[in-house]
């Protein structure tokens, strides 16, 4: 599903919603994100509601095996410029579909590239998972997850799955105040679909969920042309004499 809200000079947004049923709190926050961004800048939306496609993930060993559709909904998260990722809590976690669809995406398809953070939950009991669930499965990517996420319990939202909190509508401004300057800055934007396209092609044919990568094969961001010179930068390669302390 594509929400196209801005064609000009946009960037090229995937939002993925983890949410299982329709309504979903977690689409309602998700949405919301999205419209607050689009008020602030341009942006053209993928939208990827696991309501829609979580019956189609479970059977998949490979990524050949899922349906078109979804692998047309990999191949946008991995050429996207930025995510706005939410889910569902359950068991204190993402779901085992959430997470079976990211393992599906290519592992250095999004180095460097920004992720909002979202998610719903019963309780502010749950809050917490924005940082030792979403952060570091992104952080395993080398994505750059934004500073700012957004946490919602239920009652921040209508029996009909409106936001109704002040409160949460004020944090969503604030993370996504809190993103422009990154996405405004970050160089890949316009550039990262090219820069992925073979590898989206690659993981088409062979990847599977249990494939493993090393760490030279990493994409290079499209904000470094030039890793090796970057890192010799970092390298003293002068030997200095060393200081020697007075002894008393």
């Amino acid at each position: 599903m594509s929400i196209i809200l801005n064609a000009v000079k946009s960037f090229n947004i995937v939002a993925v919603s983890g949410g299982l049923n329709h309504p979903s709190k977690t689409e309602t926050l998700v949405e919301e994100i999205i419209r607050e961004l689009s008020h602030a800048t341009p942006i053209n939306v993928h939208f990827i509601k696991f309501s829609e496609i979580g019956q189609l993930l479970g059977g998949a060993i490979y990524r050949h095996q899922l349906p078109q559709r979804v692998q047309d909904d990999l191949a946008a998260v991995e050429a996207a410029d930025a995510l706005i990722v939410g889910t569902p809590v359950y068991r204190a976690s993402f779901t085992g579909l959430f997470k079976h669809f990211f393992d599906f995406v290519e592992q250095t398809a999004l180095v460097d590239v920004p992720v909002l953070l979202a998610a719903s939950g019963g309780s502010n009991r749950h809050a917490l998972v924005l940082e030792h669930q979403l952060r570091p499965l992104f952080s395993f990517f080398q994505a750059q997850t934004l500073p700012i996420g957004v946490y919602a319990t239920d009652r921040d939202f209508t029996p009909e799955y409106s936001i109704q909190s002040a409160a949460l509508r004020d944090r969503i401004t604030l993370a996504v105040a809190r993103a422009l300057p990154i996405l405004e800055w970050a160089p890949a934007k316009g550039q990262h679909a090219e820069v992925v396209s073979a590898k989206t092609a690659q993981a088409n044919q062979n990847l599977g969920i249990n494939c493993q990568i090393e760490q030279d094969d990493v994409l290079l961001s499209a904000a470094v042309l030039d890793l090796q010179a970057v890192e010799s930068r970092l390298q003293h390669k002068t030997t200095k004499t060393p200081v020697k302390a007075d002894v008393a």
